[in-house]
């Protein structure tokens, strides 16, 4: 009798084996891979447009306190009523829609290449496993494969980023997407679109890596914990979470960029030679807490934009059928 329920353990074990190998197979298709992505892809970037639109207001007033010293002053209702008299209602969406064209292919590229080097690192991590139990990945899997979307989706993008900026620092100049880009291009070159592509993809890396790790990890655990799926408080809490944290670790490599992204662009001069010499720069002539500079307006738009961008996320993923890497 041993014997049998030995040897039915045994074909039991074959089977569950048989069929995770199987579902790793399958996860490595290239029609099933083409699938997937395209629906990471499309949830992606339904979830940046929903999110950068809602809180469009918030980040138009942080770009600009990050730009430069006298743009704005004042308290936050105060610079928050300069723009409204000067502007009117339109002013605080500036740049929305160049915003939205980059953060639409941005998000989008970021989830499907998030997700595509977890599946690879994951594969890579079980290639000796020959144990039926896959090897889960952990938090610096996840934070290499976030800060590796990041900076892939910075170098697709970059252009966009560089339009969305001057449209939002530069208005009486600038006032269309298209516009912005063939203005640059034609009076200072096509690499000018590209002025502070390196300290961006600095910024990227730990910024996107620790929103996406933090975010995962941290629904993971409350899923394993509960055993129960995150609701829409809890993740837009979790969310709201990881991008304060990662955008306050994050924020001076931000100012840094954006002061080296405008610079000779829009009259501004060139003043900075890189990013070192930028961070130090600044530090030393407006003093450290100019790198902490418009966090105040980036966390009011980080928390509700984080949180919302992780909820249409995984209703999107959920409504298109498809699931994270674990």
């Amino acid at each position: 009798m041993f014997r049998k329920r030995a040897t039915a353990d045994q074909s039991s074990l074959k089977i569950v084996k048989v069929a995770e190998v199987a579902a790793v197979a399958q996860s490595f298709d290239p029609r099933t891979l083409m699938h997937q992505n395209v629906k990471y892809l499309l949830a992606g970037a339904i979830a940046g447009i929903v999110s950068r639109t809602v809180v469009s207001p918030l980040e138009v007033l942080a770009t600009l306190n990050m730009c430069g010293v006298g743009k704005v002053s004042g308290s936050i209702v105060q610079q928050f009523r300069s723009i409204l008299e000067s502007q009117g209602i339109g002013g605080f969406f500036r740049g929305n829609v160049a915003n939205c064209m980059k953060v639409a292919p941005s998000k989008g590229i970021q989830f499907v290449t998030f997700e595509g080097c977890k599946r690879v690192i994951r594969r890579f991590r079980n290639r000796d496993n020959e144990s039926s139990n896959q090897i889960q990945l952990n938090a610096l899997d996840r934070l290499i494969a976030g800060g590796l979307a990041g900076m892939a989706a910075a170098v697709l993008c970059y252009p966009l980023e560089t339009a969305k900026t001057l449209l939002t620092a530069h208005p009486e100049t600038y006032t269309s997407v298209f516009g912005t880009l063939r203005a640059v291009a034609r009076t200072q070159g096509v690499r000018a679109l590209y002025t502070g592509l390196t300290p961006t993809l600095i910024a990227m890396f730990p910024y996107v890596g620790l929103d996406l790790m933090l975010y995962e990890q941290m629904k993971l655990g409350y899923e394993r914990r509960t055993q129960q799926e995150a609701g829409l408080i809890q993740m837009l809490l979790m969310g709201a979470f990881a991008g304060s944290a990662a955008q306050t670790i994050c924020h001076p490599l931000d100012v840094v960029r954006k002061r080296l992204q405008l610079q000779g662009l829009g009259g501004r001069p060139k003043v900075y030679s890189g990013f070192v010499p930028a961070m130090f720069g600044i530090a030393s002539q407006e003093g450290a807490p100019a790198l902490y500079r418009g966090l105040i307006p980036q966390y009011m738009s980080v928390l509700p934009s984080a949180g919302v961008s992780y909820i249409v996320y995984e209703h999107m993923k959920q409504f298109l059928g498809c699931r994270s890497v674990q």
